[in-house]
């Protein structure tokens, strides 16, 4: 097949694959069931124990569950970023890409993982957050939460897929990811601007995932640090240049496997 239809056939393939290996290996189920909880006790026992007084704010207990929430999306997504490496190691990859699936096209069987984390993760740290700590969840602006959801799935699952292409010359590329999962959210606006430093507060906008993580955080709480027009529109730019950038790099990653017999940049 060829054309659209191909592309459809080949996507179909690839969500179809991402369900089955999912359904398949029951341990990332039964580890989401009991890594997101741990996780989100041990954030809000960390804010306990160093910050008690923000604790005893619905706002700010709001805030930061929304905040704990683009963790999980960071990760679930960043964490996909392993399996093109996988593949590879594995010969896998030859036979995709001989097939005429895009990189993009085969990252998606994993990310259907990623979505699945975010599906099952997300509503239990909401869960536990309130039945735990008794934080009274709201989102000021639902149709924005909405927004800025999909925009920044799409923007880590091409970020994901670009990521992939960079490591996956590497033999152990769960050490970039492991530290990416927790610098990229935290850097970025998953912690409410409000309560940072306010010689930080302006330095965070510098950086690109500011634009598709704090609309997240700020669509819960009403507290945008720009108008939200202007950081959604940022954003959509953004995924739409993480989009091609990781065209760019598959057809640089494609070329050199051709020329030298091997899935490698450097």
């Amino acid at each position: 097949m060829s054309g659209r239809a191909g592309f459809i056939g080949r996507t179909v393939a690839e969500l179809e694959k991402g369900l089955i290996i999912y359904a398949r290996y029951k341990i990332w189920l039964f580890s989401d069931l009991i890594s997101w909880p741990f996780w989100t006790i041990f954030f809000f026992l960390s804010f306990l124990m160093y910050a008690p007084s923000l604790l005893s704010s619905q706002y700010h207990l709001n805030a930061f569950t929304w905040s704990f929430f683009t963790f999980i999306l960071v990760s679930s997504f960043i964490w996909a970023s392993n399996f093109l490496a996988t593949s590879a190691q594995a010969g896998i990859l030859e036979y995709v890409i001989l097939t005429g699936s895009s990189i993009r096209e085969h990252m998606l069987g994993r990310s259907v993982v990623s979505f699945i984390d975010l599906a099952v993760g997300g509503p239990l740290l909401l869960l536990i957050s309130a039945v735990g700590f008794g934080t009274k969840l709201s989102v000021a602006y639902p149709y924005l939460m909405l927004i800025a959801i999909v925009l920044a799935s799409a923007f880590f699952y091409f970020f994901s897929s670009m990521l992939a292409v960079l490591l996956v010359s590497l033999r152990s590329p769960w050490i970039i990811i492991n530290v990416a999962q927790f610098i990229i959210p935290f850097t970025s606006g998953a912690i409410p601007v409000e309560v940072l430093p306010v010689e930080l507060r302006s330095i965070i906008t510098y950086s690109p995932f500011f634009y598709v993580i704090h609309p997240i955080v700020a669509s819960a709480t009403g507290q945008y640090f720009m108008p939200p027009e202007l950081v959604l529109t940022v954003g959509g730019i953004l995924c739409l240049a993480i989009y091609l950038a990781s065209r760019v790099l598959e057809d640089v990653l494609l070329r050199r496997a051709f020329r030298h017999g091997k899935f490698t940049l450097f």
